[in-house]
């Protein structure tokens, strides 16, 4: 599984200006096979004390009940940023740090593993988690050539990276806004047998607005699965206050997720 789901809509910028500083604003995610509430996830977008700007999501049980938080801050850069992912429900840990300017990547496959680290090369294409937002922005005229934007992308579960290409496939509408509709694969021969991601960007203000593909937020049984996840323009929030802040980070994070009745 490559756990794209996460990288691609954890970036999404509400607002008129992809830019913005601060902003709040939630997801749902669907299962494909039956369009049941698989997980939402909220995201808390600021500046941290230091001045990097930072995003914060809480992953949602379809009751509501937080059992995920990711933080991810755009340092050393936005397209390659450190983060961390923990999930509560089996303890599983994966992210990419910089400790004296070294980066590594680590991984924890469960609660009772060991964690398990890597270095993460130097690539002036190299694109970490939310970074692919950050990408898709730099790269927005590039995604409708032939050949489209290429990124060395890291994937902590393999303690690695794939090599990836992005292109622009048709323009379309959705919740009455025009958008680009974007497909994310590998970029090799083999691609052709890889599940792909589509993903749908609104035009005037390069914001994700839709994903449709492989989630890297595993099940309640904790195996793969396949989503669609909305960020509809009605679930955009004022921007978060340092309390609001202070309260997603330290809610407590649920062990499991009610099956839904």
């Amino acid at each position: 599984m490559i756990p794209l789901a996460l990288m691609c809509a954890a970036m999404p910028s509400p607002g008129s200006v992809s830019e913005r500083r601060s902003c709040h604003y939630e997801g749902t995610a669907y299962a494909s096979a039956d369009g049941h509430v698989a997980y939402r996830e909220e995201h808390f977008v600021y500046v941290d004390r230091d001045g990097v700007r930072t995003r914060l999501v809480l992953y949602r049980c379809p009751s509501g009940e937080p059992f995920a938080r990711k933080i991810v801050r755009e340092a050393p850069s936005d397209t390659a940023p450190d983060f961390e992912l923990f999930d509560a429900r089996s303890g599983y840990r994966e992210g990419v740090r910089t400790t004296a300017g070294h980066r590594e990547v680590f991984v924890q496959d469960s609660r009772d593993a060991a964690e398990r680290a890597a270095e993460v090369p130097e690539r002036p294409d190299l694109v970490i988690d939310a970074g692919f937002d950050a990408f898709v922005r730099d790269d927005w005229n590039e995604l409708d050539t032939p050949e489209g934007g290429h990124m060395t992308f890291v994937v902590p579960s393999r303690l690695g990276s794939v090599e990836m290409r992005v292109r622009a496939s048709s323009q379309g509408v959705l919740n009455g806004r025009p958008v680009r509709q974007l497909r994310l694969g590998l970029s090799a021969w083999y691609g052709i047998a890889a599940p792909t991601i589509d993903l749908s960007y609104s035009s005037p203000d390069h914001v994700l607005r839709r994903f449709t593909g492989r989630s890297n937020i595993l099940d309640a049984s904790h195996n793969s699965q396949d989503v669609r996840i909305e960020f509809p323009p009605s679930a955009e929030f004022p921007a978060p206050s340092p309390q609001d802040v202070d309260r997603a980070t330290t809610l407590p994070l649920v062990t499991n997720c009610e099956e839904p009745k």
